[in-house]
């Protein structure tokens, strides 16, 4: 679905499934880690987070303080990972080509979880992708960006950031398209910077006025487990972002990117 750009702004990709709890996790990982490392996912790292519970006025509920285990299982050059827990997996990566690439690898870490653990259903499905707009030396976010985004960022004297957003539904599930402008360091929201594979230097090296396009697409529906059935749902949601990000960047920007 869709060639390989030359010059492509997305930087950070994810998928995510939540399925049916399983508690004994632990015992069926040396068989998971395994398969990972025989499909070049060799790293491995087992991580404890701590989890406070919060009452429904969003104030913290004392005492109890429980822990929860993660495993990550990551490839040799750094630039993807798969975050496994209780009750969900996360394939990420930093080295995005196509969506057939980033689909065909999802189906490869959940086949790989299907087989030792046998879900049974699933309850939240969804991908996130990060594009970042640099513009070249003479132009301006103006020429990647269309008018509709960009708000009154173009009159601060010294921005700060600068944010839209809109939030949409589809037959697939929930869009949240949102452009963010800064001037200084581009990076990665705090939430998933801990987990996320190494970013390329083009990016952690990068200071100036730019422009982030985060595009989150999801939806939250209870279902049986059905590999052919999620992949299909995938490849919605990402004609979702898709179509997004095709109406709020400008014809020069894809020409630049192709």
């Amino acid at each position: 679905m869709g060639k390989k750009m030359s010059n492509a702004p997305v930087y950070f990709t994810l998928a995510q499934i939540r399925f049916n709890p399983i508690l004994k996790m632990d015992e069926y990982l040396p068989t998971i880690q395994d398969k990972f490392r025989a499909c070049d996912f060799p790293d491995f790292r087992h991580e404890q987070v701590q989890q406070i519970p919060f009452s429904a006025g969003g104030q913290a509920v004392a005492p109890a303080v429980s822990s929860q285990s993660r495993y990550i299982f990551g490839n040799i050059e750094g630039t993807g990972n798969y975050v496994l827990d209780s009750n969900s997996l996360v394939f990420q990566t930093t080295a995005y080509e196509t969506f057939d690439a980033f689909s065909d690898s999802f189906k490869q870490g959940l086949s790989i979880v299907n087989e030792s653990l046998n879900l049974a259903f699933i309850e939240r499905l969804g991908t996130r992708y990060f594009d970042a707009v640099l513009p070249q030396e003479g132009e301006t976010l103006t020429d990647y960006l269309v008018s509709e985004v960009m708000g009154t960022s173009d009159f601060a004297d010294r921005l700060v950031h600068s944010l839209s957003e809109t939030v949409s539904l589809s037959d697939h599930g929930t869009l949240v398209s949102r452009v963010v402008i800064r001037d200084g360091q581009l990076g990665m929201p705090s939430d998933i910077l801990p987990l996320a594979p190494s970013l390329p230097s083009k990016i952690t090296g990068f200071q100036g006025l730019h422009a982030i396009i985060d595009s989150d697409a999801y939806n939250e529906i209870r279902k049986p487990m059905d590999i052919d059935d999620v992949l299909k749902n995938l490849a919605g949601l990402h004609s979702d972002i898709n179509a997004s990000f095709k109406k709020v960047v400008t014809e020069h920007a894809l020409q630049i990117w192709k």
